[in-house]
């Protein structure tokens, strides 16, 4: 995965780069939505080798599909984000569909 401090050609890899930053730098300690975390899936992509292979433009494409979705409309970035990492790191649709029902009932609480 590509540097979070480089400056990007678009807004939206601007954007999401600015959260990912400071996501990282808070070590995302928030205990309600650590079950909600792509941490494991970021980590296997790190140890399998393919985090090099995504870029950030990669992940913005991947989150452009999930808001195409209307029902997703409500999902906070950072859940669209973490759906991106777990489908890149080989997560099935069903594994996916549970996630996204997971965070849907969380946004709803």
């Amino acid at each position: 995965m590509e540097d979070p401090n480089q400056f990007y050609s678009t807004s939206k890899e601007t954007y999401l780069s600015s959260i990912l930053e400071r996501f990282r730098l808070t070590g995302e300690k928030y205990p309600e939505i650590e079950s909600l975390s792509c941490s494991d899936d970021m980590q296997k992509l790190f140890s399998e080798g393919k985090s090099e292979e995504i870029s950030l433009e990669d992940i913005v494409n991947e989150i452009d599909v999930f808001y195409s979705i209307s029902d997703n409309m409500t999902i906070p970035i950072i859940f669209a984000y973490c759906h991106s990492v777990k489908k890149f790191a080989g997560a099935s649709i069903e594994e996916l569909n549970d996630y996204r029902k997971q965070v849907l009932l969380f946004c709803n609480e």
